[in-house]
C-alpha cells in the first residue's frame, strides 16, 4: 500500500461516533496518519487521546491546533500524554490559524506569527526533552527548573508545521520534522519544494529527515459534477471564513481572481454565488475527486511531485456513505 493519511474534518462537527468509525476503518485500513482539525468545535487532543484507544496502527496526529489558545508548556503536556497513551503515535501538528479564530474566538492577539511558530516549536521541543534550562525567547518563556514529571519516550514526537507562505515553509524546513501543505497543486507543491531545500540547508539535515504530507481535499464519487461541488464549498469557505492566509496561498498559486470572487461572495452571504465562484480548474488542480481511478492517479500525481504523505482531506460535510468509499477505495 502506498503511504496515505486521513483527515477528519467533514467529521468534526457530526456525531462522534461517525467520526470514530472513520478513524477505526483508516486504522484497520492501512492509512499511516490520521489528523485531526480544532477550529471552534470539538479540541482535538481529547479526540485523540480516545482514538489512541481504539486504534493499534495509524499515527495519530493533531491537524493541526494552534500556537496562541495554548501555552507551550500545556501544548507539550497534552503532546506527550497522547503519545503516552497511543504508545509512542503521536504527531504534533501546529500552525497560526487566522485572526478569525485566534483573535475572534480566543481573544488572544495574533502577534508575530512566524515567530510565534518557531519559539513554541522549541520551547515545546525543551520541554519533551525534559530540559531543565527553560526557555527564553522573544516572546515566550519557561522558567527553569521545570520538566514535565512523566515523559519517557516522548522526546521525539514528530512536530510538522502547517506553514503556507513562503517564509514560513522555510522556516518550518528549518524547524520542524515535517511540513502539511493545504490547497495546493502537484505543480505548487513542487516549485514550493526549493523552499524547503532551502531550510533544511539552513538546519544541516538531509531531505530524507523531513515529512511533505500535503492535505489533499479528497472524496471518491462516480459524480464527477457532484464530488467537484463538494469540494468547491470546502475551499469558499476556507477563502471566506477563515482569515487571508488561504486566499493568499491560493491567490500565490494563481487563482486569484476565483479566490477573490468566492471570498467577496461568501462574505456578503450568498454561499451558493461563492461556492459557483471557484472554477473547476482549480479543484482539479487541488483536489483529488471524483471516481476511485482519479482520486488515486491525482494522489499518485503529488507522490511523484515530492509529497512523501499525501494526507486525504474529507470535506466539509461528507456523508458517512462517502466518507466509507473514499477511505475503502485508496486504502
Amino acid at each position: 500500500m502506498a503511504r496515505v493519511g486521513l483527515g477528519l474534518s467533514a467529521l468534526e462537527a457530526g456525531p462522534f461516533n461517525e467520526l470514530l468509525d472513520a478513524a477505526v476503518a483508516a486504522d484497520a485500513a492501512g492509512f499511516e496518519l490520521i489528523a485531526v482539525p480544532e477550529a471552534w468545535g470539538r479540541e482535538a487532543f481529547g479526540i485523540l487521546g480516545h482514538l489512541a484507544a481504539r486504534t493499534s496502527h495509524s499515527r495519530l496526529a493533531t491537524g493541526i491546533v494552534n500556537v496562541y489558545s495554548r501555552s507551550p508548556a500545556l501544548i507539550a503536556m497534552a503532546a506527550a500524554t497522547l503519545d503516552e497513551l497511543s504508545e509512542g503515535r503521536a504527531v504534533l501538528g501546529l500552525g497560526v490559524s487566522g485572526a478569525r479564530v485566534i483573535e475572534g474566538f480566543h481573544g488572544e492577539q495574533m502577534r508575530r506569527p512566524l515567530r510565534q511558530l518557531r519559539e513554541v516549536t522549541e520551547a515545546v521541543r525543551a520541554l519533551l526533552r525534559r530540559d531543565p534550562a527553560g526557555y527564553s525567547g522573544e516572546l515566550v518563556r519557561i522558567a527553569p527548573g521545570f520538566t514535565l514529571r512523566f515523559v519517557r519516550g516522548s522526546e521525539r514526537v514528530p512536530i510538522f508545521h502547517a506553514s503556507l507562505t513562503p517564509a514560513g515553509i522555510r522556516q518550518c524546513a528549518e524547524v520542524a520534522d515535517g511540513w502539511f501543505p493545504f490547497l495546493s497543486s502537484a505543480d505548487a507543491l513542487g516549485r514550493d519544494l526549493a523552499l524547503v531545500r532551502d531550510g533544511l540547508e539552513r538546519s544541516g539535515r538531509a531531505r530524507a529527515s523531513f515529512t511533505v504530507a500535503p492535505f489533499v481535499p479528497a472524496l471518491v464519487d462516480d459524480d464527477l459534477a457532484a464530488a467537484r461541488r463538494a469540494v468547491k464549498r470546502h475551499v469558499a469557505f476556507y477563502v471566506g471564513a477563515m482569515g487571508r492566509f488561504y486566499h493568499e496561498t491560493l491567490t500565490r498559486h494563481g487563482f486569484g481572481a476565483a479566490v477573490e470572487a468566492a471570498r467577496q461572495e461568501w462574505q456578503a452571504q450568498r454561499r451558493d454565488a461563492a461556492i459557483n465562484a471557484i472554477p473547476d480548474e482549480m479543484v482539479d488542480a487541488i483536489a483529488a475527486c471524483g471516481p476511485a481511478s482519479r482520486v488515486r492517479a491525482r494522489l499518485d500525481e503529488l507522490r511523484a511531485a515530492g509529497a512523501d504523505l499525501p494526507i486525504a482531506f474529507l470535506p466539509m460535510e461528507s456523508s458517512p456513505a462517502q466518507v466509507r468509499r473514499t477511505i475503502a477505495a485508496i486504502a
